[in-house]
């Protein structure tokens, strides 16, 4: 990119780059977004590749997601695709789905909201919050609090002026939505290379924040004032971090600046709202990059509450992080999916091995306590962290039978037995490992078989051989100090004989 990029210091408009001056091409945006955006264009309404894609295809790389941005109504959007779903109640976006369950996103263009509006989306968010938490926990809830921002989508209609809302008893009435123009949904905007458009008429890529200049410099810089952008949506803090580690960009410095005095303000978003941002991380494949720049933010105490404070503290217990972290990015870069309950496991794991060598007794549950008054700001779904200490306290036992030399095998019988194998066999020798069960074969190889306690289930395979030139290490062989018992055996029942006949 050269000097045609850089905006005017007044933005009073947009700098455009035509077909030749910039590296996008349609054979690398998806088919069925091509087809939404040219049915949409075709009709006469202006339609925009909008958002991450533009920014990814302009760095040479794959868009997970290709979303749109339009003059249309949502209704009328539903009304040129008969496989549009609108969903929200406040600000409705189209979702149109095409086969192996891809969703193309398409959004009505909008203004940044006023202080009505602000207030407005803010309760929007809370009782939504409100009724996720209350499904998680069980709650039922009456008909007019259980709707929330996914309700199922209204029937197609004529063309819609802006929408008045319908009144939900309980619920204040909300303010019709006011939607914009281009340039006004760019500057509503989180950061400016996000803000970037792909006009499909003409072929040509429109800046009106400054995204393309930040782009040309690898820097990440917030629309408008930092301290104002956090204030509104705490949670722009996260996503300004987000994008520096994965694209490998620097913080803009005013940005930078007000990361710190706004951090307060993260820490009382919704706890549910943060869990989905962590998820994202978590399951992109760059989770280390995130976690590592998160703590020079000191965002992790934020996040984790006292777990996170652990490893903001303790530059070992971070260290063994980044190893399982790195662990989940690479299976994700091979296309493999960790199931929830592993990737928390590990996430978690570094801090819970201490917690579990202090506790006797039940240590799933003293686990789960433990984390709960940890204050972590992210809340956890009640399931997914069961899930995560059940597996937990499995690998705890299962190290613990390294040492020890005695496994009791009917653990075998649990339902997170297999994600457990596997995080053992990873924390022993550093991989996943093979079958479906690699901590029976680690164990033994160790102990040539084992040793059961007890009425238990059946142990661990015969163990396989040394490879060449390995020789069984000091541990190999069964302990010496434990007296072999004798099986006991009842006492053969004789069968009578034949009877004769009496005399």
């Amino acid at each position: 990119m050269d000097d045609r990029t850089r905006l005017d210091p007044a933005l009073k408009g947009p700098v455009i780059l035509d077909r030749s001056s910039h590296s996008i091409s349609r054979r690398d945006i998806d088919p069925d977004a091509l087809k939404v955006l040219y049915r949409l264009n075709d009709h006469g309404f202006i339609a925009y590749l909008v958002g991450g894609a533009v920014r990814d295809l302009l760095l040479r790389r794959r868009p997970a997601d290709f979303d749109v941005g339009t003059d249309a109504h949502p209704n009328q959007i539903k009304k040129l695709f008969r496989n549009a779903f609108l969903i929200g109640r406040r600000f409705r976006l189209a979702h149109i789905r095409f086969q192996d369950g891809k969703v193309i996103e398409v959004s009505t263009f909008r203004r940044k909201p006023d202080e009505e509006e602000l207030a407005a989306e803010r309760e929007e968010q809370r009782l939504a919050d409100e009724t996720a938490r209350a499904r998680e926990e069980g709650v039922e809830l009456p008909p007019e609090e259980a709707a929330g921002p996914d309700d199922a989508a209204a029937p197609a209609a004529a063309p819609e002026p802006p929408r008045r809302p319908i009144p939900i008893p309980g619920r204040p009435p909300l303010k019709p939505i006011a939607f914009g123009t281009p340039r006004e949904d760019a500057f509503r905007r989180d950061i400016t290379i996000n803000a970037l458009f792909y006009d499909i008429s003409t072929y040509s890529v429109i800046d009106y924040v400054g995204g393309l200049e930040d782009l040309r410099l690898g820097r990440i810089r917030v629309i408008g004032d930092p301290g104002e952008r956090f204030t509104e949506d705490p949670v722009r803090i996260w996503r300004v971090i987000r994008h520096a580690s994965r694209l490998g960009f620097t913080i803009e410095e005013a940005t930078e600046r007000a990361i710190a005095p706004h951090l307060p303000l993260l820490a009382k978003a919704a706890g549910s709202r943060l869990c989905e941002e962590l998820n994202k991380d978590l399951k992109k494949g760059a989770s280390r990059a995130f976690f590592e720049l998160a703590r020079r933010h000191a965002l992790l105490p934020v996040i984790l509450g006292r777990v996170g404070e652990a490893y903001q503290r303790s530059d070992e217990a971070f260290g063994r992080l980044t190893v399982n972290l790195a662990a989940i990015d690479a299976a994700v870069a091979r296309g493999s999916s960790p199931s929830a309950d592993m990737v928390y496991s590990l996430l978690i794991w570094p801090w819970a091995k201490p917690v579990l060598a202090a506790t006797e007794g039940d240590k799933a549950r003293a686990l789960y306590d433990a984390f709960r008054e940890a204050k972590a700001a992210a809340t956890i779904p009640k399931g997914i962290l069961l899930d995560a200490v059940q597996t937990l306290a499995i690998v705890d036992q299962m190290l613990e039978a390294l040492d020890m030399g005695r496994m009791r095998w009917g653990v075998r019988k649990r339902a997170h037995y297999p994600g457990a194998s596997k995080i053992a066999s990873f924390l022993v020798q550093g991989t996943f490992g093979h079958g479906e069960d690699p901590f029976a074969r680690i164990f033994a190889a160790r102990f040539r078989g084992g040793h059961e306690t007890g009425h238990e289930a059946e142990g661990p395979e015969a163990p396989e051989a040394p490879g060449e030139g390995e020789a069984p290490g000091p541990e190999a062989a069964p302990p010496a100090d434990r007296p072999r018992r004798r099986r006991r055996r009842r006492p053969r029942r004789r069968r009578p004989g034949p009877q004769t006949p009496a005399a």
